[in-house]
């Protein structure tokens, strides 16, 4: 597979305590990013979205993935990551943690929210596919 970015995603998880939404972010180096124009012809006239494709290699990544149920479950989740509709990333390397979408939007970042994922370990060349807007 050919790699050609790195993410951030910022991994959604209720804070048991306040009830809240927080984020974990995790820096995935060396994935396959794609991005499709969809354009569609409505009664407003014409109407355009960019579709995201995300392929996360698993060979010879430090990071882990788990399954969403799995991952909400862990108290600790340094190391792991997961993908799951609602979750964010965002094109690059960021440093900066966010307590909601609306920080990424503030700083000017183009993001995207996952909308689709599928377990693709299996066979020659296993990763995760992601599936955004």
């Amino acid at each position: 597979m050919i790699v050609n970015a790195d993410i951030t995603l910022y991994n959604r998880r209720l804070d048991k305590t306040t009830r809240q939404y927080i984020y974990k972010r995790t820096v995935l180096c060396g994935v396959h990013w794609y991005t499709d124009q969809k354009v569609a012809v409505s009664e407003k006239g014409l109407d355009s979205a960019d579709s995201i494709k995300i392929r996360i290699p698993m060979t010879g990544r430090k990071e882990t993935f788990l399954e969403p149920s799995e991952y909400a479950r862990k108290e600790d989740v340094t190391g792991f990551f997961t993908a799951s509709n609602g979750d964010v990333f965002v094109k690059g390397i960021l440093e900066d943690e966010i307590a909601k979408e609306s920080d990424l939007e503030k700083k000017g970042l183009l993001f995207g929210r996952i909308l689709s994922h599928s377990d693709n370990r299996r066979g020659l060349e296993p990763h995760i596919r992601i599936g955004g807007a």
